[in-house]
C-alpha cells in the first residue's frame, strides 16, 4: 500500500477510533463504575495516573521515528538497525532503573497514600503489582510505535488502537458479568497490551528488513538522541504533573471518591481536546512553507487567524453546551453522586477557548524550533497547579485540584504562552485576538443567554428532554453564528462542505 494511501486509511480509521472512544466513555463508563464501585474506579484511576510518572518514552518515541524516517529516506538500512540496536538497550537501561524505583515505592504506599483505607491500601497494592508489571513488560516496546510510523505503516497502527479499544471493552464487560471487579479490569487492560504489542513486534519482523544491531555503540548518536528529545521530555513530563498528577495528590490528602469525581472531568476534557486536535499536524508543511518566504509572520499570524475561528466555531459550541447543560449532563450520565464533577469540567475546558485556537502558533515552534519556550511555560504552568492543588484539595478535594490546574493554565498557558507568542516569537497575538474572537462573541454570548433561559424555563429530568434542550440550543447557536458572527469567506467554506457531503449521499 502507497504512502497517500496508508495516510487516508490511517486518518479514516483513528477518527473511527475517536468515535468509538466517545460514544464506550458514554455508554460503558458509568456501567463499569456502577458495577465496580466508586472507591475501585477510584483506586484504578489513582494507579493510572501514578504509573504514569515512571512509565513514558520521555520524547524518544518522536525523535526515533525522525531519524528512522530519515536513515529509511536515504536508503541506509545499516544505520536503522544501528540505532534500534541503540536505543533498545538505552530502554532496557532505564526500565531497570524504573523496576528498582517501582520496588522501593512499593514498600512505602501506606506512608504516601494516607488517606486510603486499610482495604483499599490492600487493594491498591495488588492492583500496582498488576499494572506496574505490565508497565515493565512494555516500556522497552515503546520504540515499535516510531519504527511503524518511520516506516508508514499507519493502517496497522491505528487498526491496533481500535483492537486494543474494542477488545478491553468486550473482555471488561463479559468479565463484569460474570462478576470479577477491579482485578479483572487491571488484568485485561494489561493481557490486551501485551497481545498488541506482540502484534506489532510480529508483523515489523515479518514484513520489514529490520536485523537490530545490538553489539553497536555510539556516544555520538546517542547524544544527539538525548538533546533532541529534551525540551519534547521536558513537555511531556509537565504535562502530566498538571492534570494527571491530581489524583496522586488526592490520594494523599482526600481519597478514592474524590479521584472518581475529578476522573469524570479528565474524561470530559480528553474528549474536548482529541476533537480539538483531530486535525493535528496537517498544517505543518503549510506553516514551514510559509517560514521561507518574505513578510511571513503577518501570512502565519493570517493563517493563525484563518484556523483559530474555524476552531473557535467548533469548539465555541461545545464548550458553551458544557457551559450551559453540563450539570445536567452529569447527572444523567453518572448519577447525583457525579454532581461536582460538573465545576471540575468548567475549570479544565474553560482555558481552551483560548489555547486551542492557537495550534498554528505551536506549530510554528516546532518549525522555527523554539520549543524551549512552551517547556519552561508548561514547567511553570505545572508547579503552580501542583502547589495550589496540595494547599486546597485537602478542604474541597476534587475541586481544589481543578482551582489549582485552572489558575496554572491560565496565568501560564494563556498569559505566558501569549506573551511569548508575541513578543519573542513576533507573532501579531493583538490582532489575532481582535480578528478572531471580536466578530463572534454577539454570537457566543446571545447563545449563553438563550441556554440559561432554557435551564430556567425546561429543566431537563429525563434524556429525551435533555436532547430537545440541545438540539435547540445547537439551532440557536449555528443561526446566530451564521448570520452575526462568521466571515463571507467562511460562510462559502462551511457551504462548499455541506454541498460535497450532499453530494456523496445522493450518489450512494
Amino acid at each position: 500500500m502507497d504512502s497517500s494511501r496508508q495516510i487516508k486509511l490511517g486518518a479514516i480509521i483513528s477518527y473511527i477510533a475517536i468515535v468509538f472512544n466517545i460514544i464506550v466513555g458514554f455508554l460503558y463508563t458509568p456501567w463499569m463504575i456502577k458495577q465496580i464501585g466508586k472507591s475501585d474506579y477510584g483506586l484504578y484511576i489513582l494507579v493510572t495516573a501514578f504509573l504514569s510518572y515512571f512509565v513514558m518514552d520521555f520524547g524518544l518515541g518522536q525523535t526515533i521515528a525522525r531519524f528512522l524516517s530519515k536513515y529509511k529516506a536515504n536508503n541506509e538500512p545499516e544505520k536503522i538497525n544501528q540505532m534500534l540496536g541503540l536505543t533498545s538497550k538505552f530502554y532496557l537501561l532505564i526500565n531497570g532503573l524504573i523496576l528498582i524505583t517501582l520496588i522501593v515505592v512499593y514498600f512505602f504506599i501506606e506512608n504516601i497514600f494516607i488517606e486510603l483505607s486499610p482495604v483499599e491500601i490492600e487493594k491498591f497494592k495488588i492492583v500496582y503489582l498488576i499494572a506496574g508489571g505490565f508497565s515493565l513488560i512494555s516500556f522497552p516496546f515503546m520504540p515499535l510505535d516510531g519504527v511503524l510510523i518511520a516506516y508508514e505503516r499507519f493502517v496497522l497502527l491505528k487498526l491496533c488502537d481500535i483492537i486494543s479499544k474494542v477488545g478491553i471493552v468486550i473482555l471488561m464487560i463479559i468479565a463484569l458479568l460474570l462478576g470479577y471487579k477491579l482485578y479483572a479490569l487491571v488484568a485485561i487492560n494489561a493481557a490486551i497490551g501485551i497481545l498488541i504489542i506482540g502484534i506489532k513486534f510480529f508483523y515489523l519482523s515479518k514484513k520489514t528488513s529490520i536485523k537490530i544491531d545490538f553489539r553497536y555503540k555510539s556516544k555520538k548518536l546517542l547524544g544527539e538522541l538525548v538533546k533532541f528529545s529534551f525540551w519534547v521530555s521536558i513537555i511531556g513530563i509537565a504535562q502530566r504533573l498538571l492534570i494527571n498528577i491530581a489524583p496522586f495528590i488526592l490520594g494523599i490528602v482526600s481519597g478514592t471518591e474524590q479521584i472518581a469525581i475529578f476522573s469524570i472531568g479528565i474524561i470530559i476534557e480528553g474528549y474536548t481536546w482529541t476533537l480539538a486536535h483531530a486535525l493535528n499536524g496537517l498544517f505543518l508543511p503549510k506553516v514551514s512553507q510559509l517560514d521561507t518566504q518574505k513578510n511571513n509572520l503577518h501570512e502565519i499570524t493570517n493563517l493563525m487567524i484563518r484556523v483559530g475561528r474555524i476552531q473557535l466555531i467548533l469548539m465555541g459550541l461545545l464548550i458553551i453546551g458544557l457551559v450551559v447543560l453540563g450539570q445536567e449532563f452529569v447527572v444523567l450520565w453518572m448519577g447525583s453522586g457525579f454532581s461536582e464533577s460538573y465545576y471540575v469540567i468548567l475549570l479544565l475546558i474553560l482555558p481552551g477557548f483560548v489555547t486551542l485556537t492557537q495550534e498554528i502558533a505551536y506549530t510554528y515552534l516546532f518549525v522555527i524550533n523554539e520549543l524551549r519556550y512552551r517547556a519552561i511555560i508548561f514547567v511553570g504552568a505545572s508547579i503552580l497547579s501542583v502547589i495550589i492543588s496540595f494547599i486546597l484539595a485537602p478542604h474541597y478535594g476534587a475541586m481544589g485540584c481543578a482551582i489549582g490546574i485552572f489558575s496554572g493554565t491560565m496565568l501560564c498557558h494563556v498569559i505566558g504562552m501569549n506573551f511569548i507568542y508575541w513578543k519573542k516569537i513576533k507573532l501579531e497575538i493583538p490582532r489575532f485576538f481582535k480578528e478572531c474572537y471580536y466578530s463572534l462573541i454577539g454570537a457566543f454570548v446571545l447563545t449563553l443567554s438563550v441556554g440559561f433561559l432554557l435551564n430556567y424555563f425546561l429543566p431537563a429530568e429525563t434524556l429525551i428532554r435533555f436532547s430537545c434542550k440541545v438540539v435547540l440550543l445547537s439551532l440557536f447557536y449555528i443561526i446566530s453564528v451564521w448570520f452575526t458572527g462568521l466571515r463571507a469567506d467562511e460562510k462559502e467554506l462551511f457551504k462548499s462542505v455541506l454541498l460535497k457531503l450532499a453530494a456523496k449521499f445522493k450518489n450512494k
